[in-house]
């Protein structure tokens, strides 16, 4: 049965700081990088056939460390990146809240539409990490697919395949260098067989 190992990247200076990453290639810092072989050792037991990671350097970095425990190279794919946040990237939260504050109540209570200031909407990130997993599960049927993104671009996996509502997922954003396991449903591979 083909499954996805789900991880998010570890830590970075920008998720001390409470900054919003969004595509900046923002690095892991010490402690990312010791979660990272950390997350590593705890999936070493655990079959992996093919690791993926978006193309932003903290979620790459992450992913090697996965896939050298298993033997394998990574392949990124710039549809699994963060959602583009614009001009709120390297903002925290207060700072946005007194630049952007329609913007960002807009954002915590419905986010569904919102074009992010300069960024993209989740409904364009829903259509690229789509594609990506469609993509996947075409190439790998049967298989394990690690895959290590970001917060958003996990959410809206966990909303395609065991099917939260969009604002359940965005509700249960996963910490630094955490993984769960998701099956795929036969649903979905179907879906993916017919494009």
């Amino acid at each position: 049965m083909t499954s996805i190992i789900l991880c998010r990247h570890g830590e970075t200076d920008w998720n001390t700081q409470g900054r919003y990453q969004g595509r900046t290639d923002v690095p892991l810092n010490a402690r990312g990088r010791e979660q990272a072989r950390a997350l590593a050792f705890r999936l070493s037991d655990e079959r992996v056939d093919v690791v993926y990671s978006s193309t932003l350097e903290r979620a790459y970095d992450t992913a090697v460390a996965i896939a050298q425990m298993h033997g394998l190279d990574v392949r990124r794919d710039p549809r699994l990146d963060e959602i583009d946040q614009g001009s709120w990237e390297g903002l925290r939260r207060d700072e946005i809240a007194r630049r952007h504050p329609a913007e960002l109540a807009a954002w915590e209570h419905h986010p569904i539409d919102l074009r992010l200031p300069g960024g993209e909407t989740l409904e364009e990130v829903r259509l690229r990490v789509r594609s990506a997993l469609d993509d996947m599960m075409l190439l790998h049927d049967g298989k394990v697919i690690c895959l290590v993104a970001h917060s958003v671009s996990m959410a809206i996996v966990k909303h395609e395949l065991p099917g939260l509502s969009l604002r359940e997922a965005l509700a249960r954003l996963p910490a630094n260098a955490s993984w769960e396991r998701i099956p795929v449903p036969t649903y979905d591979l179907i879906r993916a067989a017919r494009l």
